[in-house]
């Protein structure tokens, strides 16, 4: 869950110099990456995570905590797309 807190602040901060650095609204790209992350953290984690933890029974710790950081990997991945997507339709109004 700290990934995943850590992971969303530095995304904020990243989509607000790469807006700032292209011309664009920094504050409305920064809610379109939040937006993005945190849909696709929840989504992952009630449709991958959660009912992968509630089907073990006791396993190694060290599975179960790379099973609760799944949605965060997946929440990055998706900020990673959506930057990509803003970024070439800044390019594209140029």
């Amino acid at each position: 869950m700290m990934l995943a807190k850590i992971a969303a602040i530095l995304m904020i901060v990243w989509f607000f110099q790469t807006a700032k650095e292209n011309g664009g609204k920094p504050f409305e790209w920064v809610i379109i990456g939040l937006i993005g992350y945190w849909v696709v953290w929840w989504i992952v984690t009630l449709t991958v995570a959660n009912p992968i933890l509630n089907s073990m029974n006791k396993g190694s710790v060290m599975l179960l905590l790379l099973i609760r950081h799944i949605p965060a990997f997946a929440a990055i991945a998706a900020a990673v797309l959506v930057r990509k997507k803003l970024l070439s339709d800044a390019h594209k109004t140029e």
